[in-house]
Protein backbone atom coordinates (compact mmCIF):
# COMPACT_ATOMS: atom_id res chain seq x y z
CA UNK A 1 0.00 0.00 0.00
CA UNK A 2 2.80 2.30 0.90
CA UNK A 3 4.57 1.53 -2.30
CA UNK A 4 1.48 2.35 -4.29
CA UNK A 5 1.13 5.66 -2.55
CA UNK A 6 4.76 6.63 -3.15
CA UNK A 7 4.50 5.57 -6.72
CA UNK A 8 1.36 7.68 -7.15
CA UNK A 9 3.01 10.72 -5.66
CA UNK A 10 6.16 10.43 -7.72
CA UNK A 11 4.37 9.61 -10.88
CA UNK A 12 4.27 12.72 -13.09
CA UNK A 13 5.80 14.73 -10.25
CA UNK A 14 6.72 17.70 -12.39
CA UNK A 15 3.23 18.12 -13.65
CA UNK A 16 1.87 17.93 -10.15
CA UNK A 17 4.30 20.63 -8.90
CA UNK A 18 3.34 22.86 -11.79
CA UNK A 19 -0.33 22.39 -10.88
CA UNK A 20 0.30 23.36 -7.27
CA UNK A 21 2.20 26.48 -8.30
CA UNK A 22 -0.54 27.46 -10.70
CA UNK A 23 -3.17 26.98 -8.03
CA UNK A 24 -1.20 29.21 -5.64
CA UNK A 25 -0.80 31.92 -8.21
CA UNK A 26 -4.48 31.67 -9.03
CA UNK A 27 -5.37 31.99 -5.28
CA UNK A 28 -3.16 35.06 -4.88
CA UNK A 29 -4.78 36.65 -7.89
CA UNK A 30 -8.24 35.97 -6.57
CA UNK A 31 -7.32 37.34 -3.11
CA UNK A 32 -5.82 40.56 -4.53
CA UNK A 33 -8.81 41.14 -6.66
CA UNK A 34 -11.24 40.57 -3.79
CA UNK A 35 -9.14 42.40 -0.92
CA UNK A 36 -6.91 44.99 -2.58
CA UNK A 37 -4.39 47.30 -0.82
CA UNK A 38 -5.81 50.80 -0.29
CA UNK A 39 -5.30 54.13 1.63
CA UNK A 40 -7.62 55.76 4.19
CA UNK A 41 -7.55 59.05 6.16
CA UNK A 42 -7.86 59.14 9.97
CA UNK A 43 -7.95 61.97 12.57
CA UNK A 44 -6.97 61.67 16.21
CA UNK A 45 -6.10 63.86 19.20
CA UNK A 46 -2.47 64.54 20.02
CA UNK A 47 -1.20 63.51 23.43
CA UNK A 48 1.48 65.83 24.83
CA UNK A 49 4.20 64.17 26.88
CA UNK A 50 6.92 65.57 29.16
CA UNK A 51 4.96 68.76 29.78
CA UNK A 52 7.28 69.63 32.69
CA UNK A 53 10.19 70.03 30.32
CA UNK A 54 9.29 73.61 29.35
CA UNK A 55 8.11 74.52 32.84
CA UNK A 56 11.41 73.48 34.33
CA UNK A 57 13.27 75.89 32.08
CA UNK A 58 10.89 78.76 32.89
CA UNK A 59 8.73 78.54 29.82
CA UNK A 60 5.01 78.43 29.24
CA UNK A 61 3.44 76.93 26.13
CA UNK A 62 0.09 77.23 24.43
CA UNK A 63 -1.11 75.04 21.55
CA UNK A 64 -2.12 77.16 18.57
CA UNK A 65 -3.90 76.72 15.24
CA UNK A 66 -5.91 73.77 16.59
CA UNK A 67 -2.88 71.60 16.03
CA UNK A 68 -3.78 69.36 18.99
CA UNK A 69 -5.64 67.19 16.47
CA UNK A 70 -3.86 65.59 13.53
CA UNK A 71 -5.13 64.13 10.27
CA UNK A 72 -3.05 61.48 8.50
CA UNK A 73 -3.20 58.75 5.86
CA UNK A 74 -2.84 55.01 6.45
CA UNK A 75 -2.33 52.34 3.75
CA UNK A 76 -3.00 48.58 3.95
CA UNK A 77 -5.42 45.87 3.02
CA UNK A 78 -8.92 47.07 2.75
CA UNK A 79 -10.11 44.36 5.08
CA UNK A 80 -7.85 45.74 7.86
CA UNK A 81 -8.49 49.39 7.24
CA UNK A 82 -12.24 48.88 7.27
CA UNK A 83 -12.02 47.42 10.74
CA UNK A 84 -9.99 50.40 12.08
CA UNK A 85 -11.21 53.78 13.49
CA UNK A 86 -9.62 56.99 14.82
CA UNK A 87 -9.19 55.52 18.28
CA UNK A 88 -6.95 52.78 16.89
CA UNK A 89 -4.14 55.30 16.47
CA UNK A 90 -2.04 57.13 19.00
CA UNK A 91 -0.45 60.51 18.24
CA UNK A 92 2.27 61.66 20.66
CA UNK A 93 4.12 64.98 20.81
CA UNK A 94 7.12 64.84 23.13
CA UNK A 95 8.00 68.35 24.32
CA UNK A 96 11.62 67.31 24.77
CA UNK A 97 11.72 67.10 20.95
CA UNK A 98 10.60 70.74 20.50
CA UNK A 99 12.09 72.57 17.53
CA UNK A 100 12.84 76.32 17.56
CA UNK A 101 10.55 76.67 20.57
CA UNK A 102 7.53 76.74 18.29
CA UNK A 103 6.75 73.17 17.10
CA UNK A 104 7.00 69.54 18.13
CA UNK A 105 6.97 66.56 15.69
CA UNK A 106 4.07 64.16 16.12
CA UNK A 107 4.66 60.42 16.14
CA UNK A 108 1.66 58.37 15.00
CA UNK A 109 1.45 54.63 15.65
CA UNK A 110 -1.43 52.19 15.01
CA UNK A 111 -2.68 50.33 18.07
CA UNK A 112 -4.09 47.44 15.96
CA UNK A 113 -2.78 45.54 12.93
CA UNK A 114 0.57 47.21 13.36
CA UNK A 115 2.23 44.82 10.93
CA UNK A 116 -0.48 45.09 8.29
CA UNK A 117 -1.03 48.82 7.94
CA UNK A 118 1.39 51.66 7.35
CA UNK A 119 1.07 55.34 8.40
CA UNK A 120 2.15 57.82 5.75
CA UNK A 121 5.68 59.12 6.28
CA UNK A 122 4.65 62.78 6.21
CA UNK A 123 5.77 64.56 9.41
CA UNK A 124 3.02 66.38 11.29
CA UNK A 125 3.75 69.04 13.94
CA UNK A 126 2.14 70.28 17.11
CA UNK A 127 2.37 74.09 16.85
CA UNK A 128 3.11 76.03 20.03
CA UNK A 129 3.30 79.58 21.26
CA UNK A 130 6.09 79.58 23.84
CA UNK A 131 6.80 82.48 26.19
CA UNK A 132 8.47 83.11 29.50
CA UNK A 133 6.79 81.75 32.61
CA UNK A 134 6.70 84.45 35.31
CA UNK A 135 5.58 84.66 38.91
CA UNK A 136 4.52 87.91 40.54
CA UNK A 137 3.13 88.80 43.99
CA UNK A 138 0.09 91.06 44.47
CA UNK A 139 -1.26 92.64 47.63
CA UNK A 140 -4.84 91.57 48.20
CA UNK A 141 -7.29 94.42 48.73
CA UNK A 142 -10.72 94.05 50.31
CA UNK A 143 -13.87 95.22 48.57
CA UNK A 144 -17.41 95.13 49.89
CA UNK A 145 -20.70 94.84 48.05
CA UNK A 146 -24.18 95.57 49.33
CA UNK A 147 -25.35 98.00 52.02
CA UNK A 148 -25.09 97.55 55.77
CA UNK A 149 -28.06 98.16 58.04
CA UNK A 150 -29.19 101.79 58.49
CA UNK A 151 -27.17 104.05 60.83
CA UNK A 152 -24.20 101.70 60.44
CA UNK A 153 -21.07 101.95 58.34
CA UNK A 154 -18.16 99.82 57.19
CA UNK A 155 -15.07 100.21 59.33
CA UNK A 156 -11.67 98.59 59.06
CA UNK A 157 -11.20 95.59 56.78
CA UNK A 158 -8.45 92.99 56.85
CA UNK A 159 -7.44 89.96 54.83
CA UNK A 160 -5.26 86.98 55.64
CA UNK A 161 -2.94 86.14 54.03
CA UNK A 162 -2.28 89.52 52.49
CA UNK A 163 -0.18 88.41 49.51
CA UNK A 164 -1.22 86.41 46.43
CA UNK A 165 1.47 85.02 44.13
CA UNK A 166 0.32 84.64 40.54
CA UNK A 167 2.23 82.42 38.10
CA UNK A 168 1.67 82.01 34.40
CA UNK A 169 2.58 83.33 30.96
CA UNK A 170 4.18 86.77 31.02
CA UNK A 171 1.61 88.15 28.56
CA UNK A 172 -1.18 87.38 31.01
CA UNK A 173 0.52 88.11 34.32
CA UNK A 174 1.65 91.52 33.10
CA UNK A 175 -1.98 92.56 32.58
CA UNK A 176 -2.83 92.00 36.25
CA UNK A 177 -3.27 95.27 38.11
CA UNK A 178 -4.73 94.12 41.42
CA UNK A 179 -6.09 91.19 43.37
CA UNK A 180 -9.39 91.79 45.13
CA UNK A 181 -11.27 89.80 47.75
CA UNK A 182 -14.95 90.83 47.71
CA UNK A 183 -17.31 90.19 50.62
CA UNK A 184 -21.07 90.80 50.77
CA UNK A 185 -22.22 93.02 53.69
CA UNK A 186 -25.89 93.43 52.74
CA UNK A 187 -28.00 94.13 55.85
CA UNK A 188 -25.11 93.53 58.25
CA UNK A 189 -24.99 95.27 61.65
CA UNK A 190 -22.21 93.26 63.31
CA UNK A 191 -18.61 92.40 62.44
CA UNK A 192 -18.27 89.61 59.88
CA UNK A 193 -15.60 87.14 58.73
CA UNK A 194 -15.83 85.19 55.47
CA UNK A 195 -13.75 82.93 53.22
CA UNK A 196 -13.30 84.49 49.77
CA UNK A 197 -11.66 83.54 46.47
CA UNK A 198 -9.48 86.45 45.21
CA UNK A 199 -10.23 87.77 41.74
CA UNK A 200 -7.73 89.45 39.42
CA UNK A 201 -8.47 92.71 37.56
CA UNK A 202 -6.62 94.70 34.93
CA UNK A 203 -6.03 98.47 35.12
CA UNK A 204 -9.41 99.13 33.45
CA UNK A 205 -11.26 97.15 36.09
CA UNK A 206 -11.97 94.17 33.86
CA UNK A 207 -11.79 90.71 35.39
CA UNK A 208 -8.91 88.60 34.08
CA UNK A 209 -9.48 85.01 32.95
CA UNK A 210 -7.28 82.90 35.22
CA UNK A 211 -7.48 79.58 33.35
CA UNK A 212 -3.80 79.82 32.36
CA UNK A 213 -2.68 81.05 35.77
CA UNK A 214 -1.85 79.33 39.03
CA UNK A 215 -1.91 80.72 42.58
CA UNK A 216 -0.07 79.90 45.77
CA UNK A 217 -3.40 80.05 47.66
CA UNK A 218 -7.00 79.56 46.60
CA UNK A 219 -8.98 81.19 49.43
CA UNK A 220 -8.38 84.03 51.89
CA UNK A 221 -10.14 85.05 55.10
CA UNK A 222 -11.68 88.53 55.08
CA UNK A 223 -12.79 90.38 58.23
CA UNK A 224 -15.02 93.49 58.13
CA UNK A 225 -15.81 95.69 61.13
CA UNK A 226 -19.29 97.26 61.24
CA UNK A 227 -19.44 100.67 63.02
CA UNK A 228 -22.13 103.09 64.21
CA UNK A 229 -22.59 106.55 62.64
CA UNK A 230 -23.39 110.01 64.04
CA UNK A 231 -23.88 113.51 62.66
CA UNK A 232 -21.74 116.16 64.40
CA UNK A 233 -21.21 119.91 64.04
CA UNK A 234 -18.01 121.78 63.21
CA UNK A 235 -16.42 124.38 65.46
CA UNK A 236 -13.97 126.73 63.74
CA UNK A 237 -11.78 128.98 65.88
CA UNK A 238 -9.68 131.96 64.81
CA UNK A 239 -6.54 133.74 65.97
CA UNK A 240 -4.73 136.97 65.14
CA UNK A 241 -5.56 140.67 65.27
CA UNK A 242 -6.97 142.66 62.39
CA UNK A 243 -5.60 146.02 61.35
CA UNK A 244 -7.36 149.10 62.66
CA UNK A 245 -10.44 149.88 60.66
CA UNK A 246 -11.33 146.24 59.86
CA UNK A 247 -13.84 143.99 61.58
CA UNK A 248 -14.28 140.23 61.81
CA UNK A 249 -17.91 139.39 60.99
CA UNK A 250 -17.91 135.62 61.37
CA UNK A 251 -17.31 132.37 59.50
CA UNK A 252 -19.33 130.72 56.77
CA UNK A 253 -18.60 127.10 55.83
CA UNK A 254 -20.12 124.20 53.95
CA UNK A 255 -21.07 121.58 54.93
CA UNK A 256 -21.97 122.70 58.44
CA UNK A 257 -22.23 119.16 59.76
CA UNK A 258 -20.48 115.91 58.87
CA UNK A 259 -21.25 112.27 59.54
CA UNK A 260 -18.63 110.27 61.39
CA UNK A 261 -18.33 106.60 62.23
CA UNK A 262 -16.81 104.71 65.12
CA UNK A 263 -17.49 102.37 67.99
CA UNK A 264 -20.60 103.31 70.04
CA UNK A 265 -18.58 104.01 73.19
CA UNK A 266 -16.42 106.52 71.30
CA UNK A 267 -19.24 108.23 69.39
CA UNK A 268 -21.14 108.87 72.62
CA UNK A 269 -18.39 111.29 73.68
CA UNK A 270 -18.26 113.22 70.38
CA UNK A 271 -20.74 116.01 69.57
CA UNK A 272 -18.58 118.36 67.51
CA UNK A 273 -15.23 118.60 65.77
CA UNK A 274 -13.04 121.55 66.76
CA UNK A 275 -10.67 123.00 64.20
CA UNK A 276 -7.85 124.77 66.07
CA UNK A 277 -7.41 128.52 65.82
CA UNK A 278 -4.05 128.43 64.06
CA UNK A 279 -5.82 127.13 60.96
CA UNK A 280 -7.58 130.48 60.49
CA UNK A 281 -5.11 133.30 61.26
CA UNK A 282 -6.63 136.76 60.77
CA UNK A 283 -3.41 138.72 61.32
CA UNK A 284 -3.25 141.75 58.95
CA UNK A 285 -6.12 140.44 56.80
CA UNK A 286 -7.82 143.19 54.80
CA UNK A 287 -10.33 141.05 52.89
CA UNK A 288 -12.32 137.84 53.22
CA UNK A 289 -10.21 134.75 53.82
CA UNK A 290 -11.26 131.83 51.64
CA UNK A 291 -9.66 128.43 52.05
CA UNK A 292 -10.36 124.72 51.96
CA UNK A 293 -9.71 122.99 55.28
CA UNK A 294 -9.11 119.25 55.49
CA UNK A 295 -10.61 118.21 58.82
CA UNK A 296 -9.32 114.63 58.73
CA UNK A 297 -6.40 115.30 61.08
CA UNK A 298 -8.70 116.99 63.62
CA UNK A 299 -11.00 114.01 64.14
CA UNK A 300 -10.95 112.50 67.64
CA UNK A 301 -9.14 109.22 68.11
CA UNK A 302 -11.23 106.25 67.04
CA UNK A 303 -13.44 108.38 64.75
CA UNK A 304 -13.34 108.60 60.95
CA UNK A 305 -15.53 110.23 58.34
CA UNK A 306 -18.43 108.19 56.99
CA UNK A 307 -17.94 109.82 53.58
CA UNK A 308 -14.37 110.80 52.73
CA UNK A 309 -15.74 113.44 50.35
CA UNK A 310 -16.72 115.49 53.42
CA UNK A 311 -13.08 115.80 54.49
CA UNK A 312 -12.54 119.15 52.78
CA UNK A 313 -14.62 122.02 54.10
CA UNK A 314 -14.97 125.28 52.15
CA UNK A 315 -14.49 128.12 54.64
CA UNK A 316 -15.00 131.86 54.22
CA UNK A 317 -13.91 134.19 57.03
CA UNK A 318 -15.92 137.39 56.60
CA UNK A 319 -13.86 140.58 57.08
CA UNK A 320 -15.13 144.05 56.28
CA UNK A 321 -13.47 147.42 56.30
CA UNK A 322 -15.02 150.13 58.48
CA UNK A 323 -16.45 153.30 56.98
CA UNK A 324 -16.50 156.78 58.52
CA UNK A 325 -19.64 158.85 58.39
CA UNK A 326 -20.78 162.17 59.90
CA UNK A 327 -24.12 162.62 61.66
CA UNK A 328 -25.97 165.74 62.85
CA UNK A 329 -26.87 164.78 66.40
CA UNK A 330 -29.66 166.86 68.00
CA UNK A 331 -28.37 168.72 71.06
CA UNK A 332 -31.76 168.00 72.60
CA UNK A 333 -30.48 164.43 73.06
CA UNK A 334 -27.61 165.59 75.28
CA UNK A 335 -27.92 165.34 79.04
CA UNK A 336 -25.96 167.77 81.26
CA UNK A 337 -24.57 166.26 84.42
CA UNK A 338 -23.37 167.81 87.70
CA UNK A 339 -25.02 171.17 86.96
CA UNK A 340 -25.14 173.65 89.84
CA UNK A 341 -28.74 174.00 91.04
CA UNK A 342 -28.58 177.79 90.51
CA UNK A 343 -28.08 177.47 86.77
CA UNK A 344 -29.62 176.18 83.62
CA UNK A 345 -27.87 175.01 80.44
CA UNK A 346 -28.60 176.40 77.01
CA UNK A 347 -27.13 174.89 73.80
CA UNK A 348 -26.00 177.39 71.23
CA UNK A 349 -26.85 175.08 68.28
CA UNK A 350 -29.69 172.68 67.52
CA UNK A 351 -27.24 169.95 66.38
CA UNK A 352 -23.68 168.93 66.86
CA UNK A 353 -21.66 167.06 64.23
CA UNK A 354 -20.23 163.72 65.27
CA UNK A 355 -18.12 161.39 63.10
CA UNK A 356 -18.59 157.66 63.64
CA UNK A 357 -16.80 154.59 62.34
CA UNK A 358 -18.46 151.25 61.74
CA UNK A 359 -19.72 148.77 59.17
CA UNK A 360 -21.44 150.22 56.15
CA UNK A 361 -24.60 148.22 56.78
CA UNK A 362 -24.74 149.35 60.41
CA UNK A 363 -24.12 152.99 59.54
CA UNK A 364 -26.89 152.83 56.94
CA UNK A 365 -29.33 151.71 59.63
CA UNK A 366 -28.30 154.37 62.15
CA UNK A 367 -30.52 157.45 62.55
CA UNK A 368 -28.96 160.67 63.84
CA UNK A 369 -32.03 161.25 66.00
CA UNK A 370 -31.31 158.04 67.89
CA UNK A 371 -27.92 159.22 69.09
CA UNK A 372 -27.66 160.29 72.73
CA UNK A 373 -24.89 161.61 74.88
CA UNK A 374 -23.94 163.57 77.98
CA UNK A 375 -21.71 166.43 79.12
CA UNK A 376 -20.12 167.11 82.49
CA UNK A 377 -20.59 170.74 83.61
CA UNK A 378 -19.44 170.30 87.18
CA UNK A 379 -17.95 173.54 88.67
CA UNK A 380 -18.97 175.64 85.66
CA UNK A 381 -20.22 179.21 86.34
CA UNK A 382 -22.33 181.53 84.28
CA UNK A 383 -21.15 182.04 80.72
CA UNK A 384 -20.28 180.08 77.55
CA UNK A 385 -18.26 176.93 77.84
CA UNK A 386 -16.88 174.31 75.41
CA UNK A 387 -17.46 170.83 76.83
CA UNK A 388 -16.42 167.34 75.63
CA UNK A 389 -19.36 165.25 74.50
CA UNK A 390 -19.60 161.66 75.74
CA UNK A 391 -21.69 159.65 73.28
CA UNK A 392 -23.73 156.64 74.36
CA UNK A 393 -22.60 154.37 71.49
CA UNK A 394 -23.40 150.81 70.70
CA UNK A 395 -20.33 148.57 70.55
CA UNK A 396 -20.82 148.40 66.78
CA UNK A 397 -19.62 152.01 66.47
CA UNK A 398 -16.62 154.04 67.53
CA UNK A 399 -16.14 157.80 67.72
CA UNK A 400 -13.54 158.90 65.18
CA UNK A 401 -12.44 161.96 67.19
CA UNK A 402 -13.47 163.76 70.34
CA UNK A 403 -16.49 165.97 69.83
CA UNK A 404 -17.18 169.18 71.77
CA UNK A 405 -20.34 171.13 72.25
CA UNK A 406 -20.71 174.84 73.25
CA UNK A 407 -23.15 175.62 76.02
CA UNK A 408 -24.25 178.74 77.86
CA UNK A 409 -24.62 178.50 81.63
CA UNK A 410 -27.36 180.92 82.67
CA UNK A 411 -29.04 181.72 85.98
CA UNK A 412 -32.01 179.53 86.63
CA UNK A 413 -35.21 181.03 85.38
CA UNK A 414 -33.68 182.93 82.46
CA UNK A 415 -33.81 179.98 80.02
CA UNK A 416 -34.68 176.30 79.59
CA UNK A 417 -31.85 174.03 80.73
CA UNK A 418 -30.83 170.61 81.74
CA UNK A 419 -32.78 170.64 85.00
CA UNK A 420 -35.89 171.68 83.11
CA UNK A 421 -35.30 168.92 80.60
CA UNK A 422 -34.79 166.29 83.26
CA UNK A 423 -38.01 167.34 84.98
CA UNK A 424 -39.84 166.82 81.71
CA UNK A 425 -39.02 163.09 82.04
CA UNK A 426 -41.21 162.77 85.15
CA UNK A 427 -44.70 161.38 85.42
CA UNK A 428 -46.38 164.83 85.15
CA UNK A 429 -44.79 165.77 81.81
CA UNK A 430 -47.95 167.14 80.28
CA UNK A 431 -48.77 169.41 83.21
CA UNK A 432 -45.25 170.82 83.36
CA UNK A 433 -45.24 171.44 79.62
CA UNK A 434 -48.46 173.48 79.91
CA UNK A 435 -46.96 175.55 82.72
CA UNK A 436 -43.73 176.11 80.79
CA UNK A 437 -45.64 177.21 77.73
CA UNK A 438 -47.46 179.80 79.85
CA UNK A 439 -44.21 181.13 81.30
CA UNK A 440 -42.71 181.27 77.85
CA UNK A 441 -45.59 183.31 76.54
CA UNK A 442 -45.18 185.77 79.38
CA UNK A 443 -41.48 186.13 78.68
CA UNK A 444 -42.04 186.60 74.99
CA UNK A 445 -44.63 189.28 75.71
CA UNK A 446 -42.83 191.02 78.50
CA UNK A 447 -39.14 190.81 77.67
CA UNK A 448 -38.77 189.52 74.10
CA UNK A 449 -36.48 186.72 75.40
CA UNK A 450 -35.58 183.40 73.73
CA UNK A 451 -38.02 180.50 74.03
CA UNK A 452 -36.51 177.04 74.74
CA UNK A 453 -38.03 173.85 73.29
CA UNK A 454 -39.33 171.06 75.49
CA UNK A 455 -36.31 168.93 74.78
CA UNK A 456 -33.89 171.41 76.26
CA UNK A 457 -32.49 172.66 72.93
CA UNK A 458 -32.33 176.43 72.48
CA UNK A 459 -34.08 177.87 69.44
CA UNK A 460 -33.25 181.25 67.91
CA UNK A 461 -35.91 184.01 68.31
CA UNK A 462 -38.06 184.92 65.38
CA UNK A 463 -36.85 187.89 63.37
Amino acid sequence: MLKKTIKWMTNNLLLKLLAVMFAAILWLAVVNIDDPKTTRTFTTTVTVENTDYLTEIGKYYEIVNNSNTVTFKVSGKRSYLERMSNVDFKAIADLEMIENFNRVPIEITPQRYNGFVTVASKINYLELNVEDLVSKPFMISVQTEGNVMGRHAIGETSVSPTLLRVSGPASVVETVDKAVATVNVEGMSQDITDSVIPVLYDKDGNEIDSKDLSFNIQNVMVAVRILDTKEVTLNFQTTGTLQNGYEYLGIEYRPQTVTVKGMPAVLNTVNSITIPQEVLDLTDAVDNIEKEVDITSYLPSGVTLYDSRQAKISVVVKIEKHEKRKFKMPTANITAGNLNSRYDVKYLADTVEVELEGLSSELDALEASSLTGSIDVSGMLEGEHTVSLQLNLDSKFTLVKNTVVTVDIVPKGTGEGTDKKEEDAGENDSQKEDSEEGDSEKKDTGTGGISAPDSGAVKKPNA
